[in-house]
């Protein structure tokens, strides 16, 4: 039963987080600025390392390079990524307080925390560069290993955004704190990332569906491929928009014990299944 009453919160939260998302579209500009930024990052990336390998310096050197580029592309792309999901955190609890979001706001929000994010992101492009080359092994059991660490680290640095953004912490904290958070909410984050999922997929499937057939049955690509590529970018969008209403939401109860008017009762069905009487208490860093 209490299994069951996880899933049937994680529901009622994917589905007022769908509902925040209609009512303030605004949010959606976070991952289209983030996208844009990430594919100018790449641009400026990409070319100058095909154009220092193109001189054929020799085996050593050219393994060092790609080995720099690579550790850089994963640097740049999670600190955007980081960057802009602070944005969006900063602007749905201006959302939860009853208030319309604003993406200059946002984005000066998570400037006041770049430090902190840039941290994070060094952290993160470290884990994925030796998580990529585990997973190249040769060994099924250590890709394995690599697999399930993988889901892991995902779950337990969750939260790392919103503890940043809401209470400046150390590098050490922010982990810390995101990992307590994490356990507080241990069946309803799993629970709405996979409908995050679920619902960024349905909604693309009016694209995606065409464009498979389209490019795989009739084999015409010059009209499948836009329209998959259409479909991912809506997935996309979707995707990352809810994932950040999530996160903030669960953050909003677990480090505060308060209970946006938005999600109506689910927050109140939380603290009714956790395992202390009272919820935590109120972070000590204050919010943007």
């Amino acid at each position: 039963m209490k299994t069951l009453g996880r899933i049937k919160r994680g529901y009622v939260l994917i589905r007022q987080s769908i509902s925040v998302m209609r009512e303030h579209p605004r949010l959606g500009l976070f991952p289209v600025v983030s996208g844009v930024a990430s594919v100018a990052f790449l641009a400026l990336l990409v070319a100058p390392m095909f154009g220092v390998l193109a001189i054929d310096p020799g085996e050593t050197v050219t393994l060092v390079t790609v080995g720099a580029a690579l550790f850089g592309l994963y640097l740049g792309t999670a600190f955007i990524s980081a960057f802009f999901t602070a944005g969006l955190v900063h602007q749905t609890r201006v959302v939860l307080a009853g208030e319309e979001p604003s993406l200059r706001a946002g984005l000066q929000g998570a400037w006041d925390v770049k430090g902190p994010l840039f941290a994070w992101a060094v952290v993160s492009a470290t884990v994925g560069v030796v998580l990529d080359a585990i997973t190249n092994s040769d060994s099924f059991v250590t890709q394995a290993l690599a697999a399930v660490f993988g889901v892991a680290w995902t779950l337990m640095t969750f939260f790392v955004v919103p503890v940043i953004v809401f209470e400046k912490p150390s590098v050490r904290a922010m982990f810390t704190r995101s990992a307590k958070t994490f356990k507080q909410t241990f069946g309803e984050t799993p629970i709405g990332l996979v409908g995050v999922s679920i619902v960024a997929i349905v909604a693309a499937l009016p694209l995606l569906a065409p464009g498979a057939y389209l490019l795989f049955v009739a084999e015409m690509p010059v009209a499948g491929v836009p329209l998959l590529v259409g479909g991912l970018l809506v997935s996309q969008l979707i995707s990352y928009t809810l994932r950040g209403i999530v996160k903030t939401s669960l953050y909003y109860y677990a480090a505060e014990g308060d209970r946006p008017a938005e999600f109506g009762d689910v927050f109140d069905e939380l603290a009714a299944s956790a395992d202390t009487s009272t919820p935590a208490g109120p972070t000590t860093g204050g919010s943007q």
